[in-house]
């Protein structure tokens, strides 16, 4: 139990002092929470809604899918504005934990960031008032819990240098699926117009992927004054991601691509 003891209290007395006073970060219970609530409606959702009709839901998708366009570009334009481009880049950038204006504006488009992605979790919701239950896979839940848990902890511990890198690429690429997705929602005619592009989304996706496995590649060499076990942790996630995203590719395209010749 003092093993225990210790280990929670090296993990709260080392969140970043310049976050401990933000909402859903200084505690070490509510992310988690909110996190465990996703998984318990994915479990019971399904049976809540056996014996009731599935929900069209289509303007609010379509709000969600601007929502989703605008705050991604406004995330992007945060870092932007704290200095990403300018000071950080691709390159090695150590932490510096600095309280100037730059850096606590990076450290606010973290929290953002971590914001968005718990928000994320609306999308299973959809799919489940929608019982569209087969696009709730194992690769969709891990994906987002994933996503959430690794946003968290890296406002507590690790916002700013090299870091940032990650939800700049992810936002961008945010931006592009959720303008397909809110073409798609425009009915029977523009999803037939764009369905051929599809495939592209997911390529874009693994590509996001290899630029951000090199990127923290990068980062565990010696010359890098990284924190490297947290990276390693990243780099797993980076790596199960790919693999997922190329599987779901190889079945859902190519697959059809060999039945169509």
């Amino acid at each position: 139990m003092s093993l225990l003891g210790n280990m929670y209290n090296e993990f709260v007395a080392n969140v970043d002092s310049r976050v401990k006073l933000l909402p859903l970060v200084g505690t070490s219970f509510a992310v988690p929470t909110i996190i465990a609530v996703y998984l318990l409606v994915i479990y019971f959702g399904p049976n809540y809604m056996n014996n009731r009709p599935a929900y069209s839901l289509k303007r609010f998708i379509q709000f969600y899918n601007i929502f989703q366009i605008l705050a991604n570009s406004i995330i992007i334009h945060m870092y932007v504005d704290g200095g990403w481009y300018k000071d950080v880049f691709i390159y090695c950038v150590p932490i510096t934990y600095s309280t100037d204006a730059g850096s606590m504006k990076i450290v606010n488009a973290f929290w953002w960031t971590m914001v968005l992605k718990l928000l994320d979790f609306i999308e299973t919701v959809i799919f489940v008032l929608r019982k569209k239950y087969r696009q709730i896979s194992f690769f969709h839940v891990y994906h987002h819990t994933t996503t959430a848990l690794i946003s968290w902890l890296t406002i507590r511990y690790y916002a700013g240098g090299m870091t940032s890198f990650e939800p700049v690429v992810n936002c961008s690429v945010h931006v592009i699926m959720y303008g397909y997705y809110f073409l798609s929602s425009m009915g029977p005619k523009m999803q037939k117009l764009i369905l051929p592009y599809k495939h592209i989304l997911t390529i874009i996706q693994m590509i996001q992927l290899m630029i951000l496995t090199l990127h923290v590649i990068q980062a565990l060499l010696p010359f890098c004054n990284m924190p490297k076990l947290p990276l390693f942790v990243i780099l797993l996630d980076l790596v199960i991601n790919l693999f997922f995203f190329y599987n779901f590719y190889k079945k859902t395209y190519q697959k059809s691509k060999m039945k169509n010749k």
